[in-house]
């Protein structure tokens, strides 16, 4: 027998969980499923369990988090860890795989927040063994408890330096920090400046990161450029130049980081209306200021819907949650309005902020788009800008096209790696703006799935829709 909910929410970080509050405050039956063993997302990974005897080293925006996880784990919520949605039908069907076995429920209402990912780092070697990103390091270390001593640190924006940071905090040493931020970072971020100084405690703790890791002695590389991993089968070192020299450090594990995009693979594969921001260099689904997307009963919150950060995302978050009760009858309009101001406010002021930072640490060009025909652009297929070029010269001008000419985007982690590069190629060989290329078509299932758990699955009548849905 199919389940059937108010409230079907996608993804337990702070804005999945905070809507699911929000929900259950206006007794909203309300499920959530989060492909994790435990809630909290990445920014909240582990938080009340953590491995780490003192976790408070990583920093009060993770130990604060502990307060919502527990409200979460306490509040009237139907809760599904380990629940990997990999189909969202436009009826309000969401099937799931648990323990290896399909499931299916139905809602009338769905709040989706897949998170973000790192952007993807395109340079000479990336795919080397030994070489990860920065976030990585940091699941493994808020996870595990597991850190890498004597590894270099490469990229720019704020988490790099939090996770730089973190490791020296535990006593690890780091070999160097080879920061990527453009020269004339000032300047660039000079016009949204009144958006930085609305939220002075951010500026002052990014500045306490960089004088921790300049006090802890680590040499700093600033302005890099033309980097590249040394090494034939594995990780050696780093190769960039700096001022005009040429510089190599070496280790045996680099850790490479530049911003975060929105995970679009599960907002794509619904049709969701999107659009290339020039702000953030990346794609993002097009919502209103609830997060309503262009289907129906589908809002999208969290960094998913732009990147804004832990403490947006759960106003984000309760600003979704009182509009999908005002459809479902259960507040008014006056109510919705009068609820929603304070946290209008706060996402106009996060916005602001976050204009600032992506200015300041916008990735440059050299990294997003990469030039020499051997770098891997497709790790899942292997294939390099050379091939991909080579697919382009034979007519395939759109993602799409170059796809199903080259197989890059058709592995595993379909497109979700390579999406953004190819989009940025594409336009840049054929002098367009990145909007009018496009992203990859992408579909249901959203996850690789055995042909013994989809054997599994015998349901085939088609659930109501949510219209005719009733809780």
């Amino acid at each position: 027998m199919t389940e059937i909910f108010d409230l079907a929410i996608i993804g337990a970080g702070p804005g999945g969980m905070s809507a699911a509050l929000q929900a259950a405050e206006f007794g909203a039956s309300v499920v959530v499923l989060d492909r994790k063993a435990t809630p909290g997302g990445q920014i909240y990974r582990d938080v009340t369990q953590s491995p780490l005897l003192d976790p408070s080293v990583l920093g009060v925006e993770y130990t604060e988090g502990a307060e919502l996880v527990n409200a979460f784990l306490e509040a009237d919520i139907d809760r599904h860890q380990n629940a990997d949605v990999w189909h969202i039908g436009e009826n309000g069907e969401v099937l799931y795989s648990q323990d290896n076995q399909t499931h299916r429920l139905v809602a009338r209402e769905l709040i989706i927040s897949p998170g973000a990912m790192e952007r993807p780092f395109p340079i000479a070697g990336w795919h080397l063994p030994g070489v990860m990103t920065a976030g990585s390091a940091q699941v493994m270390l808020k996870s595990d408890g597991m850190v890498k001593d004597g590894a270099i640190f490469a990229g720019t924006g704020p988490l790099l330096y939090l996770i730089v940071a973190q490791y020296l905090r535990l006593g690890v040493t780091v070999n160097a920090v080879v920061d990527t931020t453009p020269a004339g970072g000032v300047g660039r971020a000079l016009q949204h400046l009144g958006g930085a100084l609305s939220k002075p405690a951010y500026l002052i703790k990014g500045l306490k990161l960089l004088n921790e890791i300049r006090k802890a002695g680590v040499p700093v590389f600033r302005h890099a450029s033309e980097l590249s991993v040394l090494g034939e089968s594995k990780a050696v070192g780093l190769q960039f130049k700096q001022d005009g020299r040429t510089h190599s450090v070496n280790a045996d594990h680099i850790f490479l980081h530049q911003g975060v995009i929105p995970n679009l693979n599960m907002t794509r594969a619904l049709g969701m209306d999107h659009h290339w921001s020039e702000q953030q260099l990346c794609w993002t689904p097009t919502l209103d200021d609830w997060g309503q997307s262009s289907i129906p009963h589908i809002a999208v919150v969290g960094d998913a819907a732009g990147i804004q950060g832990a403490e947006a995302a759960r106003h984000a978050g309760r600003l979704a949650a009182l509009q999908v009760m005002h459809k479902l009858g259960k507040m008014d309009k006056a109510d919705l309005k009068s609820m929603s101001v304070n946290h209008l406010k706060a996402m106009n002021s996060f916005k602001a902020f976050r204009r600032f930072l992506d200015a300041y640490y916008a990735p440059p060009t050299q990294q997003r788009i990469p030039t020499q025909n051997s770098t891997l652009v497709c790790r899942c297929e292997e294939q390099t800008v050379g091939q991909l070029r080579a697919g382009f010269e034979q007519g395939a001008k759109d993602p799409n096209a170059l796809k199903a000419l080259t197989r890059c985007g058709m592995g595993p982690c379909q497109g979700r790696q390579c999406g953004h590069t190819v989009s940025e190629l594409l336009a840049d060989w054929q002098s367009k703006p990145v909007s009018e290329v496009g992203y990859y078509r992408l579909r249901s299932p959203q996850k690789l799935l055995s042909i013994e758990e989809l054997s599994h699955f015998q349901e085939v009548q088609p659930a109501p829709k949510p219209a005719e849905v009733s809780a």
